[in-house]
């Protein structure tokens, strides 16, 4: 059951990033998805601000996700904090996440991305019911977050064109697109490094006192 909501998740979206894909239509198709997730953060959120720990039943992962993440910001101590743990998640995500959105025309990506916003559900919500503000979620997306999942954005519709029509010679023809995406990851990294302390203690402990 859990499995078949994560499908249904991804191919909502899906149906109409294809269509927009086949039409060459990439920039309108990153606005889909941008305002699809957009809309599953907020959603996911608040369920978890209603109901505690919805995502983590809904969602593989979740629930360890959003209990280092929370202790991570009490603490200082956790993978957000460390490059050494977190370099190698985020290039294990990515290249998960493009090798799925290759080889199924962008569907396994989105599935994949609908956990990661799952994760992220979990996370803010928990952080809401913390601080005991429903707005408190909204900080919980740190700068370097929206960094990647703007690179996400890019670097699916890039990645999902080949099969949809394009043929892997898009990838190349359109290689500003991925090539975007790449960079977004990048100052997703850097900007995690250089200010994820700043941020923990500027922003998120405030909220808890």
């Amino acid at each position: 059951m859990r499995w078949f909501l994560l499908l249904v998740l991804g191919a909502l979206p899906w149906m109409g990033l294809r269509w927009l894909v086949f039409h060459a239509r990439r920039l309108a198709a990153v606005l889909l998805m941008a305002g699809w997730f957009s809309t599953l953060a907020v959603v996911l959120a608040l369920l978890e601000v209603r109901y505690p720990g919805v995502c983590g039943r809904l969602f593989p992962g979740a629930q360890t996700y959003a209990e280092d993440m929370l202790a991570w910001v009490r603490t200082g101590s956790g993978c957000e904090g460390s490059p050494s743990c977190f370099v190698p998640q985020h290039l294990a995500h990515l290249a998960t996440f493009l090798g799925l959105t290759l080889a199924t025309g962008g569907l396994g990506g989105l599935v994949l991305a609908v956990v990661l916003f799952g994760w992220m559900g979990a996370y803010t919500g928990g952080l809401a019911v913390l601080a005991q503000n429903p707005w408190a979620f909204l900080a919980g997306w740190h700068p370097w977050a929206l960094l990647r999942v703007a690179g996400f954005l890019f670097l699916g519709v890039a990645f999902s064109e080949p099969l949809l029509g394009g043929g892997l010679a898009s990838l190349w023809k359109n290689r500003h697109w991925w090539l975007a995406g790449f960079a977004f990851c990048v100052a997703d990294v850097l900007v995690k490094w250089c200010c994820a302390e700043a941020w923990r203690v500027a922003v998120l402990q405030p909220l808890l006192r």
